[in-house]
């Protein structure tokens, strides 16, 4: 789903397979790019796997590792499935890509069963970093990737990440949180009792289960 290096597309997203639950056969991956997170997920015994990507190049070159790919603009594509189908729904550093995101995850909730999962990853806009530039510098410079990639047309912290999941039918199940930053700086946010740690996160990281 994202213009990046190619380092990205030959990348299996291993932190978020971890957090897919194994009961899940059906998976749709959001974002499938050339498809290692595919690849990966081929170990274990899944029913069907169906990729969506942005670039026709980088679905061609999923689609060895799927049962079937899709190419095209996520927010305009009808994909031909039944309401219940998908066990699991992964979104990789997508979401914040997208025009209306909060409409997509309303949209796509329905191809998800009861207590279906979804499982994605989000830039964090309160990192300390970014924070930092814009108090001190004034600046707010896009970049080739990372928090302020000059793709991204919505920022989330993790206030307006749990707004958004929840209003879109879904209960939080798991939050991973792992600060980036110096050792003085992960020192003190220990000290404080974490308490820090919304500065220190680069990306965060959820399980969420469809609401009955």
């Amino acid at each position: 789903m994202k213009q990046k290096g190619d380092t990205y597309y030959l990348r299996a997203r291993d932190d978020l397979i971890r957090l897919i639950p194994p009961s899940a056969k059906r998976i749709l991956e959001i974002g499938c790019a050339a498809g290692m997170t595919g690849r990966a997920l081929r170990e274990r015994s899944l029913e069907e796997l169906v990729g969506v990507e942005l670039l026709e190049e980088q679905a061609a070159q999923a689609r060895p590792y799927y049962t079937r790919v899709f190419a095209g603009d996520l927010e305009q594509l009808e994909l031909p499935f039944e309401a219940g189908h998908f066990d699991c729904i992964i979104y990789g550093d997508v979401l914040e890509h997208l025009v209306d995101p909060w409409a997509l995850l309303r949209k796509q909730r329905a191809l998800l069963k009861d207590g279906g999962a979804i499982v994605l990853s989000i830039p964090n806009i309160r990192h300390y970093r970014i924070v930092k530039k814009l108090l001190l510098h004034g600046t707010w410079e896009y970049t080739g990737d990372g928090i302020l990639d000059k793709t991204h047309l919505r920022f989330f912290t993790l206030k307006s990440i749990r707004s958004m999941i929840e209003e879109a039918g879904f209960d939080i199940v798991t939050i991973i949180r792992r600060p980036h930053g110096s050792k003085l700086l992960k020192g003190i946010n220990w000290l404080a009792g974490n308490s820090l740690s919304g500065h220190l996160v680069r990306q965060y990281k959820i399980l969420a289960r469809k609401k009955a």
